[in-house]
């Protein structure tokens, strides 16, 4: 049944039959022989294009290639889409289970170890996945000269280098990036070094220069921070946007019924998981962190975990988000502006953000919802009847909503709300990335339970553009309760408060909310900035029964802002909560708000927080 060259494992069949029908469980036992396992899995697959399998997998360290692997385009939102070589290819499949026995995956390459497209009933579970390279650079600052802008680098030993006149180029199995985006570590906490944005390099000012020392040891120069990086810290730099993205872990596509169980992430040169377009996703007990004792600061590239325009319910239990280079998840929808009306119901739209290009976005029977660009208030909706994707810039879509009549001077931007997942995130621990812990702007309902953040930005997210990011949409209803979060917002990249709620509205309107109902009750807080609480444009907001304590740990990045700031909210409740560990001269800032019931002791104030204002 294999070809000769796979011969040497050890293969076995036997049949299941199940309610979905008989699936077929195929064994694949390690072997030290074999130097690529990417052919055998190949040919498994292609060998069931239906799918009705389970492949089982026994300990060892399983190697995987690109050159064998089969090839697909692939549309990944807020990765970098194009081709890629996909060791694990799950596409128009029904019934898919992989499952290891705390197996070990180990890619090398410029690879996408799996890949979900058009499928139903996956389930993977019981492996890891790692890379042979690390994709980001990462060295020890043995010195620095403020005075020159410069500063030396011992690199890690498990990266490999090169320099080409005075231009580090750092590499992998098929792979080479230059220099390009950089953030600096703490070693002794494994979190971003306190107010790392003092050692931001501007790659835009242009790369650094390098010239090696000895060996392993990197002086740089040209350094276009505001300081140069501490001695001690560590020095990391995930190369140039465009190139930093390009290899997700899991990419889960126009599917539904996905389940990642025991699964950990050790590395990868993207996002860990990204999931477009997908019904019911579950994650449980699914991991990214470094591997026990290493000195390494990170292992995904980009968030732990996206989800983009999926409907149904998404789930993460007991998971472990550590060391990645973005946030630990992302659940939002996407806005198209509109170019062009073509007729009074089809129009032009394209995609504000380059990563969101080629995004499937919509089927045949889905609710358009139209929206004001500038106030994010919506002008009306009607169901899909057709869309053209032949062009991956810009869509031609056909609608029942009559948008000629619409007056929007600033323009119209168009959103998908049949996608409106639901969200569960309970018993989960954030800690060591940089950005946010979770970023939740979801038309279904939302609990937040149970977890542990400690970020380098806001413990939650709330947001909401159709000017930058292009990320919808309004939320319904979302509870945040019993969790606990330390220490958040040490970045120093402007106030971070532990919930944000920040709709990027440029026109606020008096007549409308953005969001509805967010409740933020039970949770304990220890913390060192000023602000704990920012909200704006929320039709129904509760602080109540949580426990605020000043750390101490830390010198407060932006003093002054109260500590609970909500501005243009209606049904206002704060009641219940514990501010006697708190800073003494706290206050609440409540700007053009109605209904409001508070029971905080402390002085009002009408304060806005001016940095979210300026938005």
């Amino acid at each position: 049944m294999f070809t000769n060259n796979i011969r040497t494992i050890t293969v076995f069949f036997a049949f299941v039959c199940a309610l979905a029908g008989c699936r077929q469980t195929v064994d694949v036992h390690f072997d030290p022989s074999v130097a690529d396992y990417t052919p055998v899995v190949r040919e498994i697959l292609e060998n069931h294009p239906e799918g009705n399998i389970t492949l089982r997998f026994g300990k060892g360290v399983y190697p995987f290639y690109p050159e064998k692997a089969p090839e697909e385009f692939l549309n990944v939102s807020n990765n970098d889409s194009g081709n890629k070589r996909v060791a694990f290819l799950l596409k128009n499949m029904k019934n898919v289970r992989i499952a290891g026995d705390e197996t070990d995956f180990m890619f090398h390459g410029s690879m996408t170890p799996f890949a979900v497209k058009g499928s139903e009933n996956v389930e993977i579970s019981g492996i890891s996945i790692d890379y042979d390279y690390p994709w980001t650079f990462e060295g020890t600052v043995l010195s620095n000269d403020p005075v020159n802008r410069s500063f030396v680098v011992k690199v890690f030993s498990d990266s490999k280098y090169r320099i080409v006149g005075d231009r580090l180029l750092f590499s992998g199995y098929d792979w080479e990036y230059p220099m390009g985006e950089s953030i600096v570590f703490d070693p002794s906490t494994h979190r971003p070094w306190f107010d790392t944005a003092a050692y931001d390099h501007g790659y835009w000012s242009g790369e650094m220069g390098a010239r090696e020392i000895e060996p392993g040891v990197v002086e740089f120069t040209r350094l276009s921070a505001r300081d140069v990086p501490p001695v001690g810290s560590i020095w990391d730099d995930k190369g140039p946007t465009k190139l930093n993205r390009l290899y997700p872990a899991i990419a889960v596509l126009c599917s539904k019924n996905v389940t990642l169980e025991n699964v950990h992430v050790y590395r990868s040169g993207g996002m860990s998981l990204i999931a477009e377009y997908s019904a019911d996703v579950t994650l449980r007990n699914f991991s990214t962190a470094a591997h026990e004792g290493s000195t390494r600061m990170i292992t995904s590239s980009a968030d732990a975990t996206h989800f983009v325009n999926c409907k149904g319910v998404i789930t993460l239990e007991d998971c472990r988000f550590e060391s990645m280079l973005d946030d630990a998840t992302n659940v939002h929808g996407i806005y198209m502006l509109v170019d062009t009306l073509l007729s009074s119901n089809m129009l032009r739209a394209s995609f504000g953000h380059f990563q969101q290009e080629g995004n499937h976005f919509a089927e045949p029977g889905d609710i358009m919802r139209f929206v004001d660009k500038a106030t994010l208030k919506p002008v009306g909706q009607g169901k899909l009847i057709s869309i053209d994707r032949t062009d991956r810039k810009s869509y031609v879509i056909e609608t029942e909503f009559d948008a000629s009549a619409v007056d929007a001077p600033s323009g119209l931007a168009i959103e998908n709300i049949s996608c409106d997942a639901s969200v569960v995130i309970r018993g989960c621990t954030v800690r060591y990335n940089r950005a946010r812990s979770l970023l939740l702007s979801t038309l279904g309902d939302v609990l937040v339970e149970n977890c542990d953040f400690k970020s380098q930005m806001s413990g939650i997210n709330v947001s909401g553009d159709a000017n930058f990011w292009f990320e919808s949409g309004p939320t319904r209803n979302i509870v945040i309760r019993n969790n606990r979060f330390e220490d958040l917002g040490i970045g120093g990249n402007g106030p971070m408060p532990v919930l944000l709620v920040d709709p990027v509205l440029p026109v606020m309107g008096n007549d409308f909310y953005y969001h509805d109902n967010i409740v933020f009750t039970g949770n304990h807080i220890s913390t060192f900035d000023s602000q704990l609480v920012y909200a704006r444009s929320v039709r129904s907001i509760e602080v109540s029964d949580n426990e605020f304590i000043d750390s101490g740990n830390y010198r407060p990045l932006f003093p002054n802002l109260s500590a609970i700031d909500l501005q243009s909210c209606e049904n206002v409740k704060i009641e219940g909560n514990n501010f006697a560990g708190w800073k003494d001269d706290a206050t609440v800032s409540l700007h053009n708000c109605i209904h409001v019931k508070n029971d905080s002791g402390l002085k009002i104030v009408d304060s806005p927080n001016p940095y979210f204002e300026r938005r």
